[in-house]
């Protein structure tokens, strides 16, 4: 069964409306990315629910919305999301989440002492990661049930995830895929099976 009668329609008072904060910063890093993938990125004027159009290289169109999670104060590794399916176009093919999550680490430093340094910039890991969750995995019931996608703020944990989380994780080539026929089964959720 699917969720799709909750998303969002076409909007009909169109304005040119923007993002702020987090907003602007997780589509400057989307942009940035996708550039580095060779692919090109355009922007509405109207922000009404699509922030980017994106073309690859092998003729693929995605219209795609970005959103940041942001971290959950209860728990280490979790984070919540303020972009319930309710939110979400029903044109929109993707929605991009940017999670933002460096740790400081405490280094002691001959001259200075004890220091606090993100740990991206000692380990060379990223300070984030991206999960990019077709439309049609959001609005799938099992996925609904489990991570609450109906509810205003949904939240997870990053070393506890389960489908379509683990497969959105750094899913780059989702912007390349062709046709979205079978996406339940790559994201692992086949109906009949429970997440």
């Amino acid at each position: 069964m699917s969720n799709e009668h909750l998303l969002k329609p076409f909007p009909t008072n169109l304005s040119q409306t923007g993002s702020q904060g987090t907003g602007k910063q997780s589509e400057a890093l989307f942009i940035k990315q996708c550039e580095s993938l060779g692919h090109e990125v355009y922007e509405p004027r109207a922000d009404r629910g699509i922030d980017f159009v994106v073309v690859t290289g092998n003729g693929c169109r995605k219209t795609v919305q970005v959103t940041a999670a942001t971290p959950n104060r209860n728990h280490e590794n979790g984070f919540n999301v303020n972009k319930p399916i309710s939110r979400i176009r029903t044109d929109v093919d993707i929605l991009a989440l940017l999670v933002s999550h460096d740790e400081l680490i405490t280094v002691n430093l001959p001259l200075i002492g004890e220091v606090k340094i993100p740990k991206s910039q000692i380990t060379g890991e990223s300070a984030h990661s991206w999960f990019l969750l077709p439309k049609r995995a959001m609005v799938h019931a099992n996925a609904c049930d489990y991570y609450k996608f109906k509810t205003s703020v949904w939240y997870f944990r990053l070393d506890e995830l389960k489908p379509p989380l683990t497969a959105a994780r750094e899913n780059w080539g989702l912007l390349e895929r062709k046709s979205m026929t079978g996406i339940e089964e790559q994201f692992g959720l086949n109906y009949g099976k429970k997440v």
